[in-house]
């Protein structure tokens, strides 16, 4: 049987959700499963074992994505479309599979083969809505996401303990920034303790990473050494890893380092935090309203300082 699986993004939904697709090839071994994802996740996803290729779509024009995916339904002969992603636009997608294919759909959406009721953002985390989803096709072993397949180095070099920051957030994510001259404050405090200090990111973050680094000179800019296909290696190696509500705190959570996540008390949050066993959350209405005294004591009982 051929398989299609549908998540677009973001970032760190798309790292919460490989539990799914590992829990789909477990259901199905000997199926072909394909990924329907953006052009940015190809590189990284193309990795993942589970996954025989990838189909990329920008979300770009609908009418000329659903004609690629629609030819692409046709080419492979695919029999089953798991919906992860649960959009608008993939409900405009379901319309015309279900009416010029054969392929059942699985989604929350209109149109689908097999439909499921999602519940509303906040009631619960992302990955229990994927457990659910996939129950209603006989899917009823589900795994958190496993990210081994992302470890490069086999042996690591004898460093210095250092402790990462992840001090950015999405363009349109300002509100989910802890301030930076907080950042800067914990970076000195963390040198006192003899630790080094790794400032992660994009290029889009360069100004919050100069002003930590302004704050302590000594802070490391690590944005080459951090893209997606190393971050993973960079975190398993790290004493501790403090971060905003951001994409690449769900990585870090997954490599079950200690991570201090900082974030709004609301409902995203608790719909999409990091996953792993040894997350400590500190949460406020407002994220900016955290004094870095709070980070420091939990700091302190983490390190064991």
């Amino acid at each position: 049987m051929n398989i299609l699986v549908i998540k677009h993004g973001a970032l760190g939904d798309i790292f919460l959700s490989i539990g799914a697709i590992q829990s789909i090839r477990k259901q199905y071994p000997d199926a072909k499963l394909f990924l329907l994802t953006q052009t940015n996740y190809k590189n990284i996803l193309s990795n993942l074992p589970e996954v025989d290729a990838i189909l990329e779509d920008n979300r770009e024009f609908i009418f000329r994505s659903t004609a690629k995916i629609l030819k692409f339904v046709y080419k492979y002969q695919i029999k089953l479309i798991i919906d992860l992603q649960n959009s608008s636009r993939t409900q405009f997608y379901n319309f015309f599979i279900q009416y010029f294919t054969k392929a059942n759909i699985l989604s929350s959406r209109r149109f689908s083969t097999y439909s499921y009721q999602q519940k509303p953002q906040g009631l619960q985390h992302i990955t229990d809505n994927h457990k659910d989803q996939l129950e209603k096709i006989g899917i009823n072993h589900y795994q958190i996401s496993n990210l081994n397949w992302m470890i490069k180095k086999k042996e690591v070099r004898n460093t210095k303990p250092y402790v990462i920051f992840i001090p950015g957030a999405s363009k349109t994510g300002d509100y989910k920034r802890w301030p930076t001259n907080y950042y800067g404050a914990i970076a000195n405090y963390l040198v006192n303790k003899k630790y080094d200090i790794y400032l992660t990111g994009s290029k889009l973050d360069e100004g919050v990473i100069n002003e930590i680094i302004r704050i302590c000179p000594v802070a490391k800019n690590k944005i080459e050494e951090s893209k997606i296909d190393n971050f993973y290696d960079l975190c398993l190696n790290s004493s501790l890893i403090i971060s905003n509500d951001t994409g690449p705190a769900h990585i870090a959570g997954l490599t079950n380092q200690r991570l201090i996540w900082l974030a709004n008390d609301n409902k995203i949050s608790l719909s999409c935090h990091p996953l792993g066993k040894n997350v400590y959350k500190i949460k406020s209405k407002s994220v900016k309203d955290i004094h870095p005294n709070q980070v420091i004591q939990k700091i302190d009982y983490v390190l064991n300082i």
